[in-house]
Order: structure tokens, then sequence, then C-alpha cells
């Protein structure tokens, strides 16, 4: 009897401690889901890498025309020395410093919602923010610069343009959060495309929107994201998903949700944004909180 009641013991022992370790778990699921929203700041990265739009043309005269190695290097990162293709009639005084930039190009054909392509070309044309360089000698012809800050590495060709001052926009918490806010009256848009054509974000990454100072946005606006239960029914990726069977056999299956039932259901509020950089019918923002993941399409309004 004693090495049975040892056994049974152990057993019992071995069952209250896995119990009790499901019951820690459980509660720490709990406590994560109730947690209040933290978000996420913006960086210097994000601030100096975000991109635009712009439907102004930009000088494209003063260009990166090679680098110090030029036999062994065509990408050039921080610290490294590059020459522009002009020189004291165009660079007055050394330490001015520019934004190298190169026009950004989506190669995947299929759009991520109806008229993207569209709404992307209203816009005008993508730029890619590469890098911040800085002039350190003015030559007759030319000038020598340093990388001093690199998003990416810097091509030849690629274009500077004058860097004007940045501030990081004050970051304010998503506490308290309100999933089911109403509409603000004020203006909205569209998340046109993520950045580098991402099809899908979350915190911490940039998009570009269709609303612009034109409609009252500002460096430092916020705005909420969200989704209408109409959008769901002419997002090309989820229509196949309601492509479902109602009936089988006569048994019935639930029924599907008519456009106008669609319409008259609550949206569905993800997540907010914040405003990095504005242009006349288009702003860069970087989403500071979401509660899931963001594609473009999504619709956003001024807070």
């Amino acid at each position: 009897m004693g090495p049975i009641f040892s056994v049974l013991v152990v057993l019992s022992l071995g069952l209250v401690s896995v119990f009790a370790e499901g019951l820690a778990v459980q509660e720490a699921n709990a406590q994560a889901s109730t947690a209040p929203p933290v978000g996420q700041a913006p960086t210097t990265s994000d601030i100096y890498c975000a991109g635009f739009f712009t439907n102004s043309p930009l000088d494209a005269s003063l260009e990166i025309l090679s680098g110090e190695a030029a036999g062994y290097q065509n990408e050039f990162i921080e610290r490294d020395i590059v020459y522009l293709n002009k020189g004291r009639a165009r660079i007055t005084t050394p330490g001015i410093e520019f934004m190298v930039v190169r026009p950004a190009n989506d190669s995947n054909p299929r759009e991520s919602f109806a008229g993207q392509r569209e709404m992307m070309k209203s816009m005008g044309t993508l730029y890619t923010e590469v890098a911040r360089i800085q002039v350190q000698i003015v030559h007759e012809a030319s000038a020598t610069a340093e990388v001093v800050f690199a998003c990416e590495p810097i091509l030849k060709g690629d274009i500077a343009i004058p860097l004007g001052a940045r501030q990081a926009p004050p970051f304010k918490s998503p506490q308290p959060f309100d999933r089911f806010a109403p509409p603000s009256g004020k203006a909205t848009g569209v998340i046109v495309a993520g950045k580098e054509f991402q099809q899908t974000a979350g915190e911490g990454n940039v998009v570009y929107l269709n609303v612009g100072s034109d409609q009252g946005a500002r460096v430092g606006s916020y705005f909420r994201i969200f989704r209408s239960y109409l959008s769901n029914d002419t997002d090309p990726y989820q229509q196949n998903t309601r492509q479902y069977a109602t009936d089988v056999r006569g048994m019935r299956l639930g029924r599907k949700t008519t456009p106008q039932e669609s319409a008259s259901l609550p949206r569905t509020v993800i997540g907010e944004l914040l405003v990095l950089s504005v242009q006349e019918n288009s702003s860069t923002g970087i989403i500071t909180f979401s509660r899931e993941e963001v594609s473009p399409g999504y619709e956003v309004e001024l807070e």
C-alpha cells in the first residue's frame, strides 16, 4: 500500500500543479486582453524615412553623380562620401543638408481595392526618402557630401532636394480607445497605400492618405482608422470568403446580408494614425495604435 499511496500522492500533486499553471496562463491572458492600449510613438527614422506623394514636380537637376569609391561601390550608406553634379553655381556654402529621394513604383499590377490605381494617380508621384547628406566641400562644377543618415542605400542618379526642418509631432496615448466611437463629422478619406506597397500594416508602419492640407490635415493631426461593414463586401481579398453556401440539400445555413443591410450596420474602429507630413491633397501618416491589421482601402477620419 505504501508505494501505491506514494504514486497517488505524486499524481495528485502533478495534477494540482498543471491546474494551477493553467489558471495562471488564463489569468495572464485575461490581463493582457484587458490591458489599456499603449501605442507607439514615431522615431527619427519614421520622420525622415516615411516618403510622400506630391502633385508638384520636384527639381530633379541636383543628383548623386558618384561616390568616393566609384569603381568599387554602387550603393552608398552612412558615413560614405558622395559627389553631386552641381557646384558653386547651385550650392553656395558647405554645411547645407539635402534629402535624397527617388520615385517609387509598384510592380504588382493587382489593386488592393477597387480604384486604388486611379486614386494614387490623382495624388501625384510617390517618392521614397532615401537619406540625408551634408555638403562638405563645394567645387567649381560639383560638390562633395557625406551621408549623415541613411534610410536605405543611395544609388547613382538619386535626386537631392533641400531638407526642411522636421520635428517629431506630439504623441498622444490611445487611452482610452473607443472602438465604437461615432463619426467625428470632420474630413474623411482612405488609406491609399502602405510604405513599400505593403498589403497589410500595423503599429509603427507608414501609410499614405488621400487627405491633405486642402481638407484640413496638418502635421501632428490624428486620424481615426475604421472599416465599415459595407467595405467588407467590396474588399477583393474578402470577396471569395463570402461565396459560401446558405443551403445544403435543403438545410438552411444562415443567409447573406444585402448591401442595404450592410450599410446600416455599425462601423469598426481599428486604430489611430499620426500625420508626419502633408501635401495639398495627400498626407503621410504612421499608425500609432491598431487593434488588428490595417489594409489599403480602410477609411480614416480626422479626429
